[in-house]
């Protein structure tokens, strides 16, 4: 199973609590066994990885001969039905076959010859597809075949996903910069928050953190409001994925709780409004419009009724995303003196604040005592994961 660079151990751990076997943690994801069962859980549980992959084929090759012959007895009848098309990924790192246009080429070959040419391969790049890829000859997005060769070990997998998971079905439309759901997911699981704790989001955009929050407390599978990849292909049993999902969702008791949002945009609000709906939290959540140097500590306080512990979330603006860092500071400052406010007002109840930003001044600019719990590769940039526990004892000399 794939994750963001960083969240390999989380992942391990979310993997583990959905009962599967086996599971270690490696570069880049988890590695487990398990059966087409285990395919629907993952898929609908995990709200930390990617994408599910199964591997089906994995030997030693450093000739295009070997590698199109062994691709062609793959039983890709099994895995593949040729009407949604084929889109075939290569990565090739310390190998004598290092060409990665060359290595899918081989590959498509094998896989042609298989099927009696009825496979049809649609070019893996930017285009229509949500994961990636055009769409294929029957409107689906085409089944991704991962091609990977390090140090002349090839392993072939097949994406199960289809959109990376993070794609949750419910943000078709989204706020400036919004957050992606596995980093909110992997933000709340860093925290102090659990089903039952308040959340409060000056900053809500798109709604990303408190979606996941309130799907997690009405005790949902994290991507209970999606299709995925498997749905069509030949191994696809739909008696036993509902069974899996009725499964999931029955696992846990609905915690009840406070989610509430303010955002100096309007028209991040009504998305935000929008995207709930979508999710069926509309009545989850509690949005206004407001900017963070306004709102007032007591009237928040009040918003999040009598819960015993609140947590802040945020997803401040990142310089390397919607501006210069230096004209930043004074809006962290103002997240941290709206925190204070609030601590104020709830008059001795927990506190605590957890944050997302790569810019470690930036954290400190908010006056708070931030922890870096995690850091996490988004592509070039490394983001933080940054929580302060207990605001009573978190303020900066």
């Amino acid at each position: 199973m794939a994750a963001a660079p960083g969240l390999e151990e989380l992942l391990l751990e979310e993997v583990e609590a959905l009962g599967i076997e086996e599971a270690r943690a490696v570069p880049g994801g988890v590695s487990c066994f398990g059966d087409f069962a285990d395919v629907y859980r993952l898929n609908l549980g995990c709200g930390l990885g990617l994408r599910v992959l199964i591997r089906v084929g994995e030997f030693f090759v450093r000739d295009f001969r070997k590698l199109e012959r062994v691709a062609r007895d793959i039983e890709w009848e099994r895995w593949l039905d040729w009407g949604m098309g084929v889109r075939v990924r290569a990565h090739a790192k310390r190998s004598r076959l290092y060409h990665t246009g060359g290595i899918a080429e081989r590959v498509e070959r094998g896989i042609f010859a298989r099927s009696r040419g009825e496979a049809v391969f649609c070019v893996d790049g930017e285009a229509e597809g949500p994961g990636g890829g055009d769409h294929g000859p029957s409107g689906f997005e085409p089944v991704l075949v991962q091609v990977r060769i390090i140090r002349d070990r090839c392993t072939i997998s097949i994406d199960t996903t289809g959109s990376l998971l993070p794609k949750r079905g419910w943000r078709p439309e989204g706020a400036k910069a919004p957050l992606r759901e596995d980093l909110a997911c992997a933000l709340l699981k860093v925290s102090s928050w659990r089903p039952g704790v308040a959340l409060v989001d000056p900053m809500v955009g798109s709604g990303t953190l408190l979606i996941e929050a309130a799907t997690r407390s009405r005790g949902w599978p994290a991507n209970h409001a999606r299709r995925f990849g498997f749905v069509g292909a030949p191994y696809y049993d739909s008696r036993r994925f509902e069974a899996e999902r009725r499964a999931l969702s029955a696992g846990e008791d609905p915690v009840a709780g406070a989610f509430v949002g303010f955002d100096r945009d309007a028209g991040a609000i009504e998305i935000a409004r929008r995207n709930a709906a979508r999710a069926q939290l509309g009545d989850a959540l509690e949005l206004a419009q407001g900017s963070i140097g306004s709102l007032d500590g007591s009237a928040v306080a009040t918003a999040v009724g009598g819960a015993e512990s609140v947590l802040i979330v945020a997803n401040p603006p990142w310089g390397r995303r919607v501006g210069d860092p230096s004209r930043l500071r004074n809006l962290y400052a103002s997240l941290g003196q709206f925190a204070a406010r609030l601590n104020d007002a709830l008059d001795g109840r927990e506190l605590g604040l957890a944050m997302v930003t790569p810019e470690p001044k930036l954290a400190h600019a908010t006056g708070l005592a931030l922890e870096r719990r995690a850091t996490v590769k988004m592509g070039s940039v490394e983001v933080g994961l940054w929580v302060c526990d207990a605001l009573g004892s978190g303020r900066r000399a």
